[in-house]
C-alpha cells in the first residue's frame, strides 16, 4: 500500500483498482503507530480493518511508512525561459503512448511498464545531468505540449514528461498526490526540490501518496 497522511487522516492509492481510499482517523493513527519503533502499540482492531479492506496484507512485510517528497524550491514552468526545444513529434508520440498504455493496461500495468523503462534508461551510458538541464527540457516539453490537440490530463502528461527526461539521462520522479475538502487527486513530475510539470501553487495543495 502506498499512502500519505493528510491531517488526522490518510489517503491510500490502490494501484490494482486505480482508486484512492480515505482512511479514517483511528485507522490512520494505527498506521502512524505501526510505522514507529513502538509499532507494537498500534491498535490491532484498526489494523485488522485495513487488512479487511485489502489496504494492508496480513503477516510480516515491508516497513509501513508514508510517501515523502522533498519540499519544492522552484518550478521549471515559472523559471526564466531557457533554450529547451523538444520536438512536437517526440512529445506527441510519448503522450499518445502514455494514454494508450493507460487505456489498455490500466494504471498498475502502465506503472509497471514505466518502471521497466526507467531501469532501461538508467542502464545506458550517460553524462551527469544538472538541474538546469531538467528545467530546459521541462520547458521544451511544455512548449510542445501546448500544440497537442489532446486534452491535458495530469497522469499521461506526467508519464510522457518523465520519459522525455529519462531518455536524456535526467532523473525525475512522478508523484501522485491528494487533497481533501473537496477531495482531488493530481500527478506531477519532480526532480529533487524542482517541480518540472506545474506551478508551485498547484502542487502545493497536494500531499504525495505514491512515487514512481
Amino acid at each position: 500500500m502506498s499512502f500519505g497522511f493528510l491531517g488526522d487522516r490518510a489517503v491510500a492509492l490502490d494501484l490494482s483498482a486505480d482508486r484512492y481510499f480515505l482512511i479514517a482517523p483511528r485507522e490512520a493513527a494505527a498506521l502512524a503507530a505501526a510505522g514507529t519503533a513502538a509499532g507494537e502499540t498500534a491498535p490491532c482492531a484498526a489494523l485488522d480493518a485495513l487488512v479487511r479492506r485489502r489496504l494492508l496484507a496480513p503477516g510480516a512485510g515491508s516497513p509501513i511508512a508514508p510517501i515523502a517528497a522533498v519540499d519544492l524550491r522552484l518550478s521549471a514552468v515559472e523559471a526564466p525561459p531557457a533554450d529547451g526545444h523538444i520536438t512536437f513529434l517526440e512529445v506527441g508520440l510519448l503522450r499518445a503512448s502514455a494514454g494508450l498504455h493507460l487505456r489498455l493496461l490500466g494504471l498498475n500495468g502502465t506503472l509497471v511498464r514505466w518502471r521497466a523503462l526507467a531501469r532501461r534508461y538508467e542502464a545506458r551510458p550517460r553524462l551527469t545531468a544538472a538541474d538546469a538541464d531538467a528545467i530546459r527540457v521541462a520547458q521544451g516539453f511544455a512548449d510542445a505540449r501546448v500544440l497537442l490537440p489532446a486534452r491535458q490530463l495530469c497522469v499521461p502528461d506526467s508519464l510522457a514528461l518523465a520519459r522525455v527526461l529519462w531518455r536524456r539521462g535526467i532523473d525525475a520522479d512522478v508523484y501522485f498526490g491528494a487533497r481533501l475538502a473537496p477531495f482531488m487527486a493530481h500527478a506531477w513530475v519532480q526532480r529533487g526540490d524542482i517541480l518540472l510539470s506545474d506551478t508551485l501553487n498547484t502542487v502545493g495543495e497536494y500531499t504525495p501518496v505514491f512515487r514512481l
